[in-house]
């Protein structure tokens, strides 16, 4: 199980039950739809409860958005700096990225349908965060792929975590137990195969 981040640590217990309230009604009813009065009558509270912890309905969207990405970046940076094979280290981190999809569903489409009613530096914060959380992935799988540059690399793991991520926007009818297996296959054959991508020496010399 993996353990609890630094993020939801410096929480207090009331806190992460409004992120848990705020991030399924974002999911399902929409950011500009949901109200204080929502969020707080789904603890049974009232509204002006929530002011006590989030100064704003914008400032708990901050938190369910921070949270989901910074608890996810500390998780995979472990399981790179503590698994010593190169292919069981991406086994673990495409296993974990789909825990990650099933777990957090709703706050993956949170990020996509309101990430633009961030404030500006907190979109700029939590893009580099994202950024970072890729470059796990391209760290884990340099070693398995040395004959691809960096910018290929980076390609071909946002192809396989689009690809893990695809059941947050197509919902399927296929069992998670089925399902789940195959999307690591899928991801695993994405970044193992040869993608016949240019040279480096090549990208950008036809546009």
């Amino acid at each position: 199980m993996a353990k609890r981040s630094a993020a939801s640590d410096s929480k207090s217990p009331r806190q992460r039950q409004f992120i848990v309230a705020a991030a399924r009604l974002f999911s399902t009813r929409g950011y500009h739809s949901v109200t204080i009065n929502d969020i707080s009558a789904e603890l049974g509270l009232s509204g002006p409860a929530i002011y006590r912890h989030y100064p704003s309905k914008e400032a708990l969207l901050v938190a369910v958005l921070d949270e989901a990405v910074t608890s996810h970046l500390e998780e995979v940076r472990d399981i790179v700096s503590s698994t010593g094979d190169p292919r069981e280290t991406l086994d673990a981190i495409v296993d974990h990225h789909i825990q990650f999809v099933y777990d957090q569903t709703e706050n993956i489409v949170t990020w996509r349908t309101e990430f633009r009613c961030l404030p500006e530096a907190d979109r700029h914060r939590l893009r580099y965060l994202q950024r970072l959380y890729t470059e796990e992935w391209v760290r884990a799988i340099r070693s398995l792929r040395a004959e691809l540059s960096d910018y290929q690399l980076r390609a071909i793991c946002h192809a396989a975590i689009a690809l893990i991520q695809s059941p947050t926007q197509f919902h399927s009818p296929i069992p998670r137990y089925e399902l789940a297996p195959l999307l690591s296959r899928m991801a695993i054959e994405a970044l193992l195969a040869d993608p016949g991508l240019a040279s480096p020496s090549h990208i950008g010399a036809s546009a």
